[in-house]
């Protein structure tokens, strides 16, 4: 087991304090504010430098729904900018809506993107001057598309008709369902996914948990568009962001290697290679780099802390590179549109920071100097009232302490354990209300995650995980910062299982909430059919083979036979494609008289992307840490029977024989 008592009664190395006072008779931070966050992506510059186009969505509570809107704005942030209607958004296999890119005109006066509409995902083309049309639609949706090889038309991708995928989804629900490795028997086998206010169905597209619509592995379909109007066709696609890039005049930058031995060198057309040695190329933490317009200079994307990254202006040849600034927007994950767009002269990116909700800036090479173009969540940036601080940890570890403006005393802490990138709004998967908890005199201690070497088994991650949480709380509570008698635990997927892992081996917790499914035996005998490839995976990761001929791994790893020692109240807020993976855990607490709750949230996936859906779960967490971690109750009357259960929870936890 790898163990981390170097970490115990160290202090955290903790820069300067963040601190946003919020005005004078302010309406405090809700639930309801987190879940109707606008959410900036897919920054893009035309091709003339002059304008830049980026998609907003914006959930709405009421509504259940998230709309997407393109904005177009100048690149100096002058003028008013252009709103056109992106459609509905869709879930990805996870839950986070899918990220797309525009593609502009070569003129640099309009541009193409995709919506979905109506139950319809197809090409929609604005021109300045011109209404929004739907320009290219087929009978099957459009599942991606960008400018031809040669430049003079759109190439575009299809699958499955939908009429096609409309019969295929009546035969299931008529004939019956043959099961087989594709079928996740935890979602309705009718539906399981809401679409544009559709249900729709889904089936399993790889061996882990990967799903798309019926019909997916229908091979797809490349078609092509020829605009009338040369100026109508698309523009050239951008040198490419990411550990390789190609200039225009075929020079290849590459990120090689990896740690130690990572190394950026330039390849010139004609064979020279040019190696960096500016800080950042030493670094070993290059994430992506991409080639500033027609010179000869790269910008270069440097992993800080959590998701956070340190862009850098390096001259191909020069021994040192500019540091221009720390952006912190989104993860930067294979297959969507980066966070910032690289033009001549000033860096485009979608941002946010720990008490700053996203937002559009840009950032002069000259002078260094950043620009806010667009800031979506202003009204509530003013509203903001808390303190946070960039905490660090031997081991590599990093997080934010988040606390009230005016926190007197110790306080009682919310841990959670995952990422902690951008905005602090809710942690991985937006499960923790962070801000609403600070309104409610609620610390929150978010710990980016580190895994253990993989010798030590994924126990030995979960082990890492509350070693360090331990050491943090300690520490913090020498400073008198937190009440260590008062601290709570949560999380979604590996930070849910690190906190049922903290509660099965720790007293230290006085509340919890979990978000995710469990790995059980009942887990492996859903995903187990021999054609799916989810054994070898399990077996890989977590070393785990059949329960029947594995039962003390299976012991080690799941807390089915360790019961007695979960004693902290457990509330677990599921989604519908997860929950039977607890049944037999919450049966069990239930059973054995522990505080616990399971609901469960219909038609969701591993992250919820309803916003009704998230609001509740959102509130339910927030009144559970406040009722556990307080004593305080929320007096809504329609609440009334959710605190008669914890109540009773409260008196049976303190009967004789309780182990709390």
């Amino acid at each position: 087991m790898v163990m981390l008592a170097s970490l115990l009664a160290v202090a955290a190395v903790a820069p300067a304090a963040t601190e946003l006072p919020g005005p004078v008779g302010r309406a405090p931070v809700t639930t309801r504010d987190l879940v109707e966050l606008a959410d900036i992506t897919a920054p893009t510059l035309s091709p003339d430098g002059r304008r830049i186009a980026y998609r907003l969505n914006r959930p709405s509570v009421d509504e259940n729904a998230s709309r997407l809107s393109w904005f177009v704005v100048e690149a100096d942030g002058r003028g008013t900018p252009m709103v056109l209607d992106g459609g509905a958004a869709r879930p990805d296999a996870s839950g986070v809506p899918v990220e797309t890119a525009p593609v502009w005109d070569a003129d640099s006066r309009g541009l193409r993107f995709l919506a979905l509409r109506d139950g319809v995902q197809a090409i929609w083309h604005w021109r300045e001057g011109a209404p929004l049309e739907r320009e290219i639609v087929d009978t099957a949706d459009i599942t991606d598309f960008g400018p031809s090889a040669d430049g003079r038309a759109l190439r575009y991708s299809v699958g499955a008709t939908r009429e096609a995928i409309a019969e295929a989804e009546a035969s299931a629900y008529r004939d019956g369902v043959l099961v087989d490795g594709s079928v996740n028997l935890n979602q309705a086998v009718a539906g399981g996914v809401i679409e544009d206010g559709q249900r729709v169905m889904r089936r399993i597209s790889s061996p882990w948990f990967d799903n798309r619509r019926i019909l997916w592995n229908v091979e797809a379909t490349e078609k092509t568009f020829v605009p009338v109007d040369p100026a109508h066709r698309p523009a050239g696609a951008a040198p490419a962001q990411g550990l390789a890039s190609r200039a225009a005049d075929g020079s290849l930058a590459e990120i090689v290697g990896e740690k130690d031995r990572q190394q950026l060198r330039v390849t010139r057309a004609r064979g020279r290679v040019v190696l960096c040695a500016a800080t950042p190329c030493r670094s070993g933490k290059l994430r992506a780099l991409a080639w500033r317009g027609t010179d000869d200079a790269l910008l270069l994307f440097e992993q800080d802390r959590s998701e956070r990254e340190i862009a850098w202006l390096w001259t191909v040849g020069a021994s040192e590179a500019k540091r221009l600034t720390v952006t912190s927007g989104a993860l930067r994950v294979p297959g969507q549109p980066p966070r910032c767009a690289v033009g001549v002269d000033a860096l485009y990116c979608a941002d946010a920071q720990p008490l700053v909700p996203p937002r559009l800036v840009r950032t002069d090479y000259a002078s260094g100097r950043t620009h806010v173009l667009a800031e979506p969540n202003q009204a509530l940036t003013a509203r903001i009232a808390a303190k946070v601080e960039p905490m660090a940890w031997p081991g590599g570890f990093t997080g934010y302490f988040l606390t009230p403006i005016d926190a007197k005393g110790p306080l009682p802490v919310v841990v959670q354990y995952y990422m902690c990138e951008g905005f602090l709004k809710g942690g991985s998967g937006d499960e923790i209300p962070m801000l609403p908890l600070a309104e409610h005199g609620i610390a929150v201690l978010c710990i980016d995650a580190v895994r253990a070497p993989r010798a030590a088994g994924m126990e030995g991650s979960y082990q890492l995980a509350l070693e360090t949480i331990g050491s943090a709380l300690d520490g913090l509570a020498a400073q008198r910062k937190i009440d260590p008698s008062r601290v709570g635990i949560g999380g979604l997927s590996f930070g849910s299982s690190v906190a049922l892992w903290a509660i099965r081996k720790s007293k230290r917790f006085a509340a919890a909430t979990i978000a995710s499914g469990q790995i059980s035996p009942h887990y492996y005998w859903m995903n187990a059919l021999p054609e799916r490839g989810f054994t070898a995976v399990l077996d890989d990761v977590w070393g785990l083979g059949p329960p029947d001929t594995a039962p003390d791994r299976w012991k080690t790893i799941t807390p089915l036979w360790d019961i007695d020692a979960l004693d902290t109240p457990l509330l677990m807020q599921l989604p519908e494609s997860e929950v039977q993976s607890n049944v037999e855990l919450h049966t069990r607490l239930k059973r054995a008289g522990k505080p616990a709750e399971m609901i469960v949230f219909a038609d969701e996936l591993h992250i919820k992307y309803q916003p009704s859906h998230k609001r509740a779960s959102y509130e339910r967490n927030l009144d559970w840490y406040r009722f556990w971690l307080k004593g305080e109750e929320d007096d809504a009357p329609d609440k009334a029977e959710q605190y008669r259960r914890w109540r009773l929870y409260r008196v049976e936890q303190s009967l004789p024989g309780s182990a709390r």
